[in-house]
């Protein structure tokens, strides 16, 4: 093999593919992520451990370790998106995660294929899901998994599928947040001015590895646990909102990524877990980065699609 290039920026490529069964791999639909990925990260986690003997201060041995790989995306989502429903919402009455196949490939523009570099990478399933937006921003999508291999070859597995077609989502544009329950202000709104909403849902993995092989045989999901942040005035000065607080006061809140077909998220039974109340001689209005927890009574239906 003759290497000729570096690896070079822009010239990535990555799609997906929910498994049959757990590190099933390639299925039969292929999903594009989105047309604007921002970032992916394959890690191979830790490959051996050093020995050492009383007899000397030297390394005597580098032991093998289990397989434990992990996969970092971020990523601008459109209207037509699949991911942030295949990596939030669990399936079935016993709610299970599904598990994912990826194709991800480096330099695949260049002619000569000793040059370019796909990795497999099988048995994906998501630690924990990050939905953030705030003002002028469009909204970014961070998932971090847990995945059983990942294994390297110069020629793609599958064929690209067609890009999404759907508009990007963005903070300002199309899109609602609503609050139902307490004090609500514009009709549904949270607050007169939200400049921003960050949600992290977390899986709480465990992997689990026979006496008998490096490769994982099972990544089980454990707790479900939604909490995030948003940026809202205090209007009226807070208290209406500190209120809230001290009561533990429970809301819905419902954020639409923007317009029909585009990604609903809905996380009942919400509290705010703590607040502040800052007065100070900035000049600017009464801010708070608010943190609150989600208490669903499903695990299945979190995303769903805004109605037409």
């Amino acid at each position: 093999m003759a290497l000729d290039t570096l690896g070079g920026p822009f010239k990535g490529s990555i799609w997906y593919w929910v498994e049959a069964s757990y590190g099933g791999g390639e299925s039969a639909v292929t999903l594009p992520v989105s047309c604007k990925v921002q970032d992916v990260r394959i890690g191979s986690g830790d490959r051996h451990i050093p020995l050492r003997g009383i007899d000397s201060p030297l390394v005597c041995n580098l032991l093998k370790q289990t397989n434990e790989p992990t996969l970092h995306i971020e990523y601008i989502p459109q209207c037509d998106d699949t991911m942030i429903d295949d990596c939030v919402d669990r399936i079935g009455s016993c709610c299970e995660l599904q598990s994912f196949a990826f194709c991800i490939g480096a330099n695949t523009c260049e002619a000569d294929s000793d040059d370019v570099s796909y990795f497999n990478v099988l048995g994906a399933k998501p630690e924990t899901v990050r939905i953030s937006g705030a003002k002028n921003a469009p909204y970014r999508i961070t998932v971090d998994y847990q995945c059983q291999s990942i294994t390297t070859a110069h020629t793609a597995t599958g064929s690209a599928p067609a890009d999404l077609a759907g508009a990007y989502l963005q903070f300002n544009v199309a899109g609602e947040i609503r609050k139902t329950g307490g004090h609500v202000v514009n009709t549904d709104h949270i607050a007169f001015i939200t400049n921003s909403i960050d949600i992290t849902v977390t899986h709480q993995l465990t992997p689990y590895t026979d006496h008998d092989a490096l490769l994982k045989a099972y990544l089980v999901e454990g707790e479900m646990t939604i909490e995030g942040t948003c940026d809202i005035s205090l209007d009226g000065g807070g208290a209406e909102h500190f209120g809230e607080v001290l009561a533990n006061t429970a809301f819905e809140i419902e954020i639409d990524m923007g317009g029909a077909g585009c990604p609903r998220i809905t996380l009942p039974g919400c509290q705010w877990k703590s607040g502040e109340n800052d007065q100070n001689i900035s000049g600017e209005a009464m801010m708070e980065s608010a943190p609150f927890t989600a208490k669903p009574s499903s695990c299945t239906d979190i995303v769903t699609a805004v109605p037409a």
